[in-house]
């Protein structure tokens, strides 16, 4: 059976699944288009070359990926339809999602600043969620990312992916994983697979191909890919002048040669994408030439210096959630004294509890506050006006904490509070909301009940504070555990 799916041709039925077309055809694997009667969806197959003479790791990476997938669930991934045995016919089948944004973005480098980061969120977020799922895909690139309409991105290809609840087959087989060489991170050349910052650096060489249109170590090959450990980058600022410095602090910074000096995780490069102005500029953030053999040298002997030590033995989730993006709701033009001091005395707690968090203080400005009798002009110039105060008003609000500058955002937003909170939250994958309790039973008839709302719908844990005042009028159906 194995034998007939390797030599069928177009047009041949295996188990259902209808051969349309070939639509990719590798050293290791052959894609078709495939159809079936039960499914209503867009679909392809994907079939190992058994029938050649390959090393035992392009099984492995079969497996692997055959394993992983069909563990997941969510739109980050192809959804699975099928698989064969592994034993007599091995396949698998999988949702196949016709977008290709960021490859073609590659192709067609540079793209605006603008673009990049719309391209790069989105892969970010799912790149996050991988890891809080406790996979390391270990092959980012390009040609591996796909997209829905709505831009959401999809992984896809897990080969040379990495499962911390499950055996590295690539380990116990005692071969190297495949790899594509522009895109593989200095441990991955140490045969280190349990660092999920090898998906940053990853991130890092796409973002530099967006800004650029090259790679920062021009074209590598299995050869001259050992020059990551021991040769510094070029900066992005040497092909662009124009590049912003905080986009060159965060690509660099990216492209870091110990994973634990990159970013601590996808989710926080994603924010810091979306707000650039938290982003600490250092050195690199003004380079604009290329090392020059000083410099080599320095960046060698440093290279050689350091002994080459394994990640701690933490899932990724594990590491990746001690870095907590914390948001804080703020309702200036109702909270009394007494509940600003209470929330202030929590968020101080919590600064010095956990140094590594990151805050960004929410405060939602209700629609009705605007009169909209008011012409449209006078309106705007009403709305402007209000959010610069509340800025103002949070940044005091926050100035006695002492939190450095890329700990700490601000937003103001217009809408509905309880909806905005919760909507801000699931958009920048908040991990914990702070939000004080109204305690006038007056403010909660015609306002409602946001606390309660927000506890109810939020993606993430909520502590709702309260005030010795307050105490006794808890809000209806929040835990009051929180």
């Amino acid at each position: 059976m194995t034998e007939k799916i390797h030599e069928a041709s177009l047009g041949e039925t295996i188990n259902g699944f209808y051969l349309q077309t070939q639509w990719h055809k590798s050293l290791l694997c052959t894609l078709y288009r495939v159809t079936h009667p039960d499914h209503d969806l867009a679909m392809v197959m994907k079939v190992p070359k058994l029938d050649v003479i390959l090393p035992p790791s392009a099984y492995a990476g079969f497996e692997t990926e055959v394993r992983i997938l069909s563990r997941l669930r969510g739109v980050y991934t192809p959804r699975v339809v099928g698989k064969g045995d592994m034993a007599t016919c091995p396949y698998i089948v999988m949702e196949y999602i016709e977008g290709d944004a960021i490859l073609q973005a590659t192709n067609h480098a540079p793209v605006t600043v603008a673009r990049l980061v719309e391209l790069l969120v989105p892969l970010c977020k799912a790149i996050h969620e991988l890891h809080q799922h406790n996979i390391i895909h270990l092959d980012i690139k390009p040609e591996n990312i796909r997209n829905r309409e709505d831009g959401q991105a999809v992984i896809i290809d897990f080969g040379s992916a990495h499962h911390t609840l499950m055996p590295d087959m690539y380990i116990d087989s005692h071969e190297m994983a495949p790899r594509t060489p522009d895109y593989v991170a200095p441990e991955q050349i140490q045969h280190i697979r349990n660092e999920f910052g090898s998906d940053i650096y990853a991130l890092g060489i796409i973002m530099y191909q967006l800004a650029t249109g090259k790679f920062p170590f021009a074209y590598s090959n299995q050869i001259t890919l050992y020059k990551k450990l021991y040769l510094p980058p070029t900066p992005p600022r040497v092909y662009d002048e124009t590049l912003p410095p905080w986009l060159q602090e965060v690509i660099l910074r990216c492209l870091q040669r110990h994973p634990h000096n990159r970013f601590t995780s996808a989710k926080q490069l994603a924010y810091m994408l979306l707000h650039p102005h938290m982003i600490k500029l250092s050195r690199l953030a003004e380079l604009k030439q290329k090392p020059g053999l000083v410099e080599k040298m320095r960046f060698w002997f440093a290279a050689r210096r350091d002994k080459r030590q394994s990640s701690t033995l933490l899932h990724p989730r594990e590491r990746i959630i001690r870095v907590h993006h914390v948001l804080v709701a703020l309702d200036l033009s109702h909270s009394a004294e007494e509940l600003k001091q209470a929330l202030h005395t929590t968020l101080q707690r919590l600064a010095r509890s956990d140094r590594q968090c990151f805050f960004t203080v929410l405060s939602v400005i209700e629609s009705n506050e605007f009169s909209f009798s008011k012409g449209v002009d006078e309106e705007n110039r009403q709305a402007h006006s209000t959010n610069i105060h509340c800025q103002i008003e949070l940044r005091h609000w926050m100035k006695t904490l002492n939190l450095a500058k890329n700990r700490v955002n601000y937003q103001v937003i217009e809408g509905t509070a309880a909806s905005e909170i919760i909507g801000y939250a699931r958009h920048h994958l908040v991990d914990h909301i702070i939000i004080g309790a109204r305690g006038s039973s007056t403010l909660r008839r015609y306002l409602g009940s946001v606390s309660s709302k927000v506890v109810a719908e939020a993606p993430c844990s909520v502590t709702v504070v309260r005030t010795q005042i307050n105490q006794s009028t808890k809000e209806k159906n929040v835990d009051p555990e929180l």
